[in-house]
C-alpha cells in the first residue's frame, strides 16, 4: 500500500474512532424509536452506500452480501438502562446483466434492566431493473420494487410488559417502489433516488422518501469515501418528517471483503441524533468458477477476445493525401500521421505515391480513379478521403459577462474516407468501404474572475498551443479511423482494435 493510501486510511480511522461509539437516547427519542416503521425501508444489499441506493446493476451471475451493525444506549423510565442493537444482513444477486434480486434480513435486540428481547424484523425481497447492462458506464437508472413481508418475530417477552421499546414486526405487507440514478465520473460517483412507501399498517402513515449520495475513489483499490442525505416524510391526516446525514469509509481488508465505518447523524424527527456504524461487505461471482473478487476488479470491462494475427503475406497500401482545408495541410498530415503508426508492422507496405508522377498523390478518388491506381502500383488496398470539417474555436469557453470566464478553445476535424481492398490481379475483385469518423481536442486555462473582453487573446491559448491542440484532435482522429478498420478487416493488425 502506497504511503498516502496508508495516510487516509488511519485518518479515516482516528476521526471515525475519536467521534463513534454508542449514543444514548433521550425521552423524546425513545418515543419516536417506539414508533413503527415501514419495513420496506431497508439499506441497499447490492449496489449502493449505507442509506442511498444505487441504479447500476450487479451482472449476471455475480452476488453482493452485506452486514450492517449499529447500536444505541437507552434508558426506560423505572426498569433502567439499556441499549437496542440492529443488525441488517443482505444479500443481492444478479439474475441478468440487468435484472437482479435481493433480500434483506434485520435482526433486533432490545435490553434493558436486566430484561431484553431478540428475533429477527419483517424481511425484505427487492427486485431491481436497472436500463444499461454495460459496466462500468457513466450513467444508469433503475426502478426497484420492495416487499416487506410480516414474518418478523411476534413474541412477548418480559420487557414487552413494561412498555418494551420497539415493535418486531408491523404485522402487514409494506411496499415500496423506488426510482433511481447514478452518474459516475472518473473520481466521484453521485447517486440520486426517489421512492414511495406505503404500509398495510394503518398506524403507518403513506412516505415519499428521497435523498443523494457522493463516493469518492470508487474504483480505488484500497479506501474509498462517501457521504449521504436521506429523507422521508409522511402526509396523511398528520404529517412527520425524519432526515439522516452520513459519512463514512470503505476499506478493502482483503480480496472482496470491505470494512465499512460510518457515522450517522439525524435531524426533525429521527430517532438518533448521532450513531456509529459498522459492517462487511462481500462481492464476488456464484456462477462459474466462485469466487470473492474485489470492487475495482468487477468494474473493470471486460477485455475483448484477442483476434488472432497471422497475415501469409505483405499487403502492398496506397494512401492518398486526402482532400479538403489544403491551407492547413490537413490532408497530408493526417496522412502522415497514420503512415507512421503503419510503419513498425512488417505486413503492411505503405507505397511512397510520391516517387510516381503519373498517378494522382492527393484528393478524393472517385472508385474508377483508385482502381487505375491499383492497376499501375500493384497495391491490394486504397485509401482515400475528405476533410469535411475542420474547426479551431479559440474561444470556446463559458463566460458570465463581467463575473467569470472559463477559457477554452477547441479543435474538431471530420473526415469521410472510403478503403478499396483489392483480391484479384486484374483489380476488378474487389471490397469498398465507405466510413465517416471525427476527432477533437480540447485546451482549458484557469477561471478568470471579472473579465474584460470575451476575445481578449492575453487570456486565451496562444497560437503554440493551438497547433498543439490541432496535433491532439489529428491523433485522436486517426487513432479511431484505423480503430474502426482493425474491427472490419483482417489485414490490420489487432494492435489498433479499441
Amino acid at each position: 500500500m502506497k504511503v498516502r493510501h496508508r495516510k487516509i486510511l488511519w485518518g479515516a480511522l482516528l476521526v471515525l474512532w475519536w467521534y463513534g461509539g454508542p449514543t444514548g437516547v433521550d425521552g423524546q427519542a425513545l418515543e419516536l424509536l417506539k414508533l413503527p416503521r415501514n419495513a420496506a425501508l431497508v439499506p441497499p444489499a447490492g449496489q449502493g452506500l449505507d442509506l442511498i441506493h444505487s441504479a447500476e446493476p450487479l451482472g449476471k451471475g455475480r452476488f453482493r452480501f452485506r452486514s450492517t451493525n449499529r447500536s444505541q444506549s437507552i434508558t426506560l423510565p423505572e426498569v433502567g438502562n439499556g441499549s437496542v442493537y440492529t443488525g441488517v444482513y443482505g444479500m443481492a444477486y444478479g439474475i441478468s446483466p440487468t435484472l437482479e434480486a435481493s433480500l434483506v434480513v434485520p435482526l433486533l435486540m432490545d435490553a434493558a434492566g436486566g430484561l431484553n428481547k431478540y428475533g429477527t424484523s419483517d424481511p425484505v425481497v427487492g427486485i431491481k431493473l436497472s436500463r444499461s447492462a454495460k459496466i462500468p458506464a457513466s450513467f444508469y437508472t433503475a426502478y426497484q420494487v420492495l416487499i416487506g413481508l410480516p414474518l418478523g418475530y411476534k413474541g412477548e417477552h418480559a420487557l414487552d410488559k413494561v412498555g418494551g421499546v420497539r415493535a418486531f414486526s408491523t404485522e402487514s405487507v409494506d411496499l415500496g417502489l423506488q426510482f433511481l440514478l447514478d452518474m459516475h465520473f472518473q473520481h466521484l460517483s453521485v447517486y440520486l433516488n426517489g421512492g414511495y412507501f406505503r404500509s398495510g399498517n394503518v398506524d403507518i402513515l403513506p412516505e415519499l422518501v428521497y435523498g443523494a449520495g457522493l463516493e469518492l475513489g470508487r474504483y480505488n483499490r484500497f479506501i474509498s469515501a462517501n457521504a449521504e442525505y436521506w429523507t422521508r416524510v409522511a402526509f396523511s391526516a398528520e404529517s412527520r418528517a425524519a432526515a439522516a446525514f452520513k459519512m463514512g469509509v470503505r476499506i478493502n481488508l482483503f480480496r472482496g471483503v470491505e470494512l465499512e465505518l460510518n457515522r450517522e447523524f439525524g435531524f426533525l424527527d429521527h430517532p438518533s441524533k448521532a450513531i456509529f456504524t459498522f459492517g462487511f461487505r462481500m462481492h464476488g461471482y456464484l456462477t462459474g468458477r466462485r469466487r470473492l473478487e474485489p470492487r475495482y476488479v468487477l468494474y473493470k470491462p471486460t477485455a475483448p477476445p484477442r483476434r488472432l494475427y497471422q497475415p501469409s503475406a505483405v499487403l502492398r497500401v496506397a494512401i492518398v493525401d486526402f482532400e479538403g482545408f489544403e491551407d492547413f495541410d490537413a490532408g497530408e498530415r493526417l496522412v502522415e500521421k497514420i503512415k507512421t503508426r503503419l510503419e513498425p508492422h512488417d505486413s503492411l507496405e505503405v507505397v511512397d505515391l510520391k516517387r510516381y508522377e503519373d498517378i494522382p498523390h492527393k484528393g478524393y478518388l472517385k472508385p474508377r480513379e483508385a482502381i487505375d491506381l491499383a492497376r499501375k502500383l500493384g497495391v491490394d488496398v486504397v485509401v482515400t478521403g475528405k476533410v469535411s470539417q475542420y474547426e479551431i474555436d479559440r474561444y470556446a469557453g463559458y463566460q458570465v459577462p463581467f463575473l467569470v470566464k472559463l477559457p477554452e478553445s477547441k479543435v474538431k476535424l471530420e473526415l469521410r474516407y472510403r478503403i478499396m481492398e483489392f483480391y484479384s490481379p486484374d483489380k476488378t475483385d474487389m471490397q469498398a468501404h465507405i466510413e465517416q469518423v471525427e476527432g477533437q481536442s480540447r485546451l482549458h486555462k484557469r477561471v478568470r474572475l471579472l473579465p474584460s473582453d470575451r476575445t481578449d487573446v492575453t487570456v486565451n491559448h496562444s497560437a503554440g498551443e493551438l497547433n498543439e491542440a490541432q496535433d491532439r484532435a489529428m491523433n485522436d482522429l486517426v487513432g479511431k479511423m484505423l480503430a474502426s478498420m482493425a474491427t472490419k478487416f483482417t489485414w490490420v493488425p489487432p494492435d489498433f482494435l479499441p
